[in-house]
């Protein structure tokens, strides 16, 4: 595995500093709108965001050059005080005591602008497109908003959060992740809510997505995304993970809007809008969520 980068300026001074003698470009401002100062005063320098938010670590492909690399941590930090406001997790852990690793441009996977990887726990951001991947001449700022994983944290630190509780915290000799994982099966797993409560509560918020009010019949959810999709694409965009994945990015996206933040490094709509539950649909399922993070919060 690459070392992490974790570069510091000799001298020991300040991060605005740092940054104005380099001559960087504060592009990660693009990505939130309002002041964001206050936060990233509470970071002595944004390279120290691994130990103030607990994760493991960052790390960098070869081809992110040390200014995206600053705006990248800048962006990263920004978004995990978002993030934090809703889990609200003690002292700002959202690395659960880190586990949880961060990676830009650094560990690619064909076909996917970020991913997470259950076996290590590192969340992937692809890089931001160059210029000339684009017909458009979009400026760097620009290229950095609408490309690579931005916009996709949430939707990964949902899968940290299955997977890392279902395999470490929750356990049971047959189902690693909470949610079950990639399975497509949509009926219900019977759990003890006194003995696993997590995924008592994880399976009410699949429940919800994959059934109608009768539990008898499809939810308008599931019939949406079938018309919309190839068969081939369903077995992805109906498995549990990824499901509970979306639902978990709409949950943070509705508790920011209810804050009057959008944060578009965090969340935003990647897919059609038939993949996504409605607005009425969603409302259903918070109160579930709400739940299951009063669940983890008693671990974290």
């Amino acid at each position: 595995m690459k070392i992490i980068d974790t570069l510091r300026p000799e001298g020991g001074s300040k991060a605005e500093q740092w940054w104005q003698d380099q001559g960087f470009k504060k592009v990660y401002q693009e990505f939130r709108k309002g002041d964001a100062s206050n936060d990233l005063k509470k970071i002595k320098d944004v390279r120290d965001v691994s130990e103030f938010f607990k994760l493991k670590g960052y790390q960098f492909g070869n081809w992110v050059t040390h200014e995206d690399r600053f705006n990248y941590l800048a962006a990263l930090a920004v978004c995990l005080f978002d993030l934090n406001r809703v889990l609200r997790f003690k002292g700002n852990n959202l690395g659960l005591d880190k586990h949880l690793g961060v990676a830009f441009g650094a560990r690619g996977k064909k076909g996917a602008k970020a991913h997470y990887e259950p076996w290590s726990h590192i969340i992937n951001m692809t890089r931001y497109k160059e210029a000339h991947r684009f017909d458009e001449p979009y400026t760097k700022p620009t290229r950095f908003v609408i490309s690579g994983g931005v916009g996709s944290f949430a939707h990964e630190y949902g899968h940290f959060l299955d997977y890392f509780f279902g395999s470490r915290v929750e356990t049971t000799a047959k189902v690693y992740a909470l949610s079950d994982g990639h399975s497509t099966d949509p009926t219900r797993i019977q759990y003890d809510k006194n003995k696993y409560p997590m995924r008592y509560l994880m399976e009410s918020i699949l429940e919800k997505a994959y059934w109608d009010s009768s539990k008898r019949s499809e939810s308008a959810y599931v019939r949406r995304i079938k018309e919309l999709l190839p068969d081939r694409y369903l077995d992805y965009f109906l498995s549990r993970n990824e499901i509970f994945a979306r639902l978990f990015e709409q949950y943070i996206s509705y508790k920011l809007k209810e804050l009057k933040i959008k944060n578009v490094f965090l969340t935003k709509t990647k897919y059609h809008t038939a993949q996504y539950m409605l607005l009425s649909e969603i409302k259903t399922v918070v109160p579930l969520f709400d739940k299951l993070l009063i669940q983890m919060r008693k671990h974290f």
